[in-house]
C-alpha cells in the first residue's frame, strides 16, 4: 500500500499518546484512550518548498498563453523550475477492513517488545477511508479505547509503543509511553476533577453516547467555565445532538476564551471559526 517516487528513507513521525499525556495511573473505573498520529515530514517540507515554484510555473503558463514567450523559451523555463522541486515519497497505508487495522501496539517485556492483546475498540479515526495516504497535505489519526467496565482489562504498569508496516522491510514506530493500569477505583474527590470528566467525556463521545457525554462536559465546565477543550467538545455534543444554537453559544464562548488565554497567539483557532461560521449559515437558513 504505498506510492514510491524516490529511495530515500522513511521521514513519518509518529506520536502515541494515553489519554493525551505520555506518561499517567488510570484507575479501574477510568477509561484509557490510545492515540496515534502519523505525519509524512519530509512530503510536508517538500510541499511548503515547491509552492512557490508552482507559483512560478503558473506564472510561466500564462505568459506562454499570452504568446508573451516561445515553445522552446517556455519548455526551458518549466524544466529549470522543476529541476528545483523536492520530491518526496508519498506512503498509503490501508486495506478492506480500513487503514487502522494495520496500526498494532505492542509493550515491553523483559529485553523484547510482544503485541499486546488488550479489548481495545475502535473509537474515531481521520480520514474516514479504507485507504491513508500521507503525503504533504494529509496525515493520519486514531484513537483506540480500553473500556472501563471491561473484565479483561490487564492490571499493572506497562511500557507501550506504537507501530506501523509501512512497506514489507519498513516499519515505523512512535515514541513509548507509560501507564500504570490500578485495580483500584477513584475517589470521589478524584472523580470531580476537569481532568478525568473531559477524559469520560471524551470516551463518552467518540462512542456516540452523547447524552452520557454531555453530562460529563457539563460538570467539567462547572468546575472550570474557560476551559478550552471543554467548550469545543460541549459544540461538538450539542451539534451532534442537533442543538445548532446552544452548540453555536459554546464555539462562540470558546473563541472568545482563546482571545483571552492566548493573546500572544498570531494564528486564530481556524477549526473553530469554521464550526462557527457553518452553524451561522445552517441557522439563518
Amino acid at each position: 500500500m504505498v506510492e514510491l517516487e524516490s529511495k530515500e528513507p522513511i521521514q513519518i513521525s509518529m506520536v502515541c499518546r494515553a489519554n493525551r499525556i505520555t506518561s499517567l495511573t488510570v484507575h479501574e473505573d477510568e477509561p484509557l484512550i490510545l492515540s496515534v498520529a502519523m505525519v509524512n515530514d519530509a512530503a510536508v517540507t517538500a510541499a511548503s518548498h515547491n509552492a512557490s515554484l508552482e507559483e512560478e510555473i503558473k506564472v510561466l503558463e500564462r505568459r506562454y498563453e499570452a504568446t508573451q514567450m516561445e515553445e522552446e523559451d517556455f519548455k526551458r523555463a518549466i524544466e529549470e523550475v522543476k529541476q528545483r522541486m523536492i520530491k518526496a515519497t508519498i506512503y498509503r497505508i490501508g486495506g478492506p477492513q480500513g487503514w487502522p487495522q494495520f496500526i498494532e501496539f505492542k509493550a515491553q517485556s523483559g529485553d523484547n517488545w510482544k503485541a499486546i492483546n488488550w479489548p481495545l475498540k475502535l473509537l474515531t479515526y481521520l480520514p474516514k477511508t479504507q485507504v491513508a495516504t500521507l503525503d504533504g497535505s494529509n496525515s493520519c489519526y486514531v484513537e483506540y479505547g480500553l473500556d472501563p467496565e471491561d473484565t479483561k482489562r490487564p492490571r499493572g504498569e506497562f511500557m507501550l509503543k506504537a507501530l506501523v508496516e509501512i512497506t514489507k522491510d519498513k516499519i515505523v514506530e512512535s515514541n513509548v509511553v507509560f501507564v500504570n493500569l490500578l485495580k483500584d477505583k477513584m475517589t470521589d474527590d478524584e472523580r470531580n476533577k476537569e481532568e478525568y470528566l473531559l477524559t469520560r467525556a471524551i470516551y463518552a463521545y467518540q462512542g456516540e453516547s452523547f447524552d452520557e457525554a454531555r453530562g460529563f462536559v457539563q460538570k467539567a465546565l462547572k468546575i472550570n467555565p474557560s476551559s478550552l477543550s471543554a467548550l469545543n467538545l460541549y459544540g461538538d455534543i450539542e451539534h451532534k445532538l442537533g442543538n445548532l444554537p446552544e452548540a453555536l453559544s459554546a464555539y462562540e464562548r470558546a473563541f472568545e476564551e482563546f482571545k483571552k488565554q492566548l493573546p500572544q497567539r498570531r494564528e486564530p483557532p481556524f477549526n473553530t471559526i469554521k464550526k462557527i461560521k457553518m452553524l451561522r449559515a445552517m441557522i439563518e437558513e
